[in-house]
């Protein structure tokens, strides 16, 4: 066995046969700042395949590019590797190296759908935070083997996690809406606010209309989703919540105050200003809220773009 005295920024190295000088060597010149050396690396081992994993692994687990290291060649290396790199870029996932979490990340999201199933495999993991990272890589995938797991996931015991999954499934689009829309008659309340969550960012004019009635459901929680996935939207559904005023339903009148205060029209204003001698305590205390909240945005209007 020789040893390779110095290797650009990798000190040193062993290798039994020339192939494996050629994956290491490449693996060292990921950190070059010459670009055409990069790009070669890069197609050194996208063509290694397998072959050059561990020693790619290595490399990352001692920190071989920690002083100064590009790190952003490195997602692009395991990408190259492909399917047989998933396990590990997993493991790291929603492992307890912080050090290793963008790294595997950045990779997962470049290999895409062949990294699913092990996603899949570890959706429940015991911690949230490896939770919400699976779930942010499963819907910026976009593939239909993982919509069950995500509509499950709405159910999760941590609030962040659901709203993760319900951000995830939003990214599916219009194709997905009769999958969630069955939600808000479910029994599960966390299911329900899901659906509420989801089905205005999927088609906004039938997502509204859809969660309008249930300002009314009987779960104080259901009522604070639909006002939160609302105000949300962009834009704003003024039409709509301005047509709820006129409701005999306090909860129905209030939710909608709620939404409009998160805006800046005139014409909602108006109304509002109109519920401020409404005989309803509740309804009037919504009312002086939304009034302030909308002369400040008028005040101050946001940035143009």
């Amino acid at each position: 066995m020789k040893k390779e005295p110095i290797c650009v920024y990798l000190p040193s190295f062993t290798w039994k046969t020339a192939e494996e000088f050629r994956i290491k060597k490449a693996i060292g010149n990921l950190d070059c700042p010459f670009p055409d050396l990069v790009e070669e690396a890069l197609g050194i081992i996208k063509k290694a395949g397998k072959s050059a994993l561990d020693p790619l692994v290595e490399a990352v687990e001692k920190k071989r590019f920690e002083d100064g290291g590009r790190w952003d060649n490195v997602p692009e290396a395991f990408a190259g590797i492909g399917e047989p790199a998933v396990p590990v870029l997993v493991k790291w996932l929603i492992g307890k190296k912080e050090d290793h979490y963008s790294t595997a990340k950045a990779a997962l999201e470049l290999i895409g759908r062949p990294a699913v199933p092990h996603l899949l495999e570890v959706i429940t993991t015991r911690n949230k935070d490896a939770r919400k990272r699976v779930i942010n890589l499963l819907g910026n995938a976009k593939d239909d083997r993982a919509i069950p797991h995500l509509i499950t996931a709405l159910s999760d015991k941590n609030d962040l996690v659901r709203s993760y999954a319900a951000d995830a499934l939003i990214e599916y689009g219009r194709p997905i809406y009769p999958q969630i829309h069955p939600l808000l008659k479910s029994d599960n309340i966390q299911q329900v606010c899901g659906a509420v969550a989801i089905l205005p960012g999927l088609d906004q004019d039938q997502g509204v209309a859809d969660v309008i009635p249930y300002f009314t459901h009987p779960y104080g929680e259901v009522w604070n989703a639909v006002c939160d996935s609302l105000r949300q939207l962009k834009p704003l559904p003024v039409a709509e919540m301005r047509q709820c005023l006129s409701s005999e339903d306090q909860d129905v009148v209030t939710g909608a105050l709620n939404v409009l205060g998160w805006g800046s029209d005139e014409g909602a204003l108006h109304d509002a200003v109109k519920l401020l001698d409404h005989p309803d305590q509740q309804i009037r205390s919504s009312a002086d809220m939304c009034v302030k909240n909308i002369r400040n945005h008028l005040k101050s209007p946001e940035p143009r773009i």
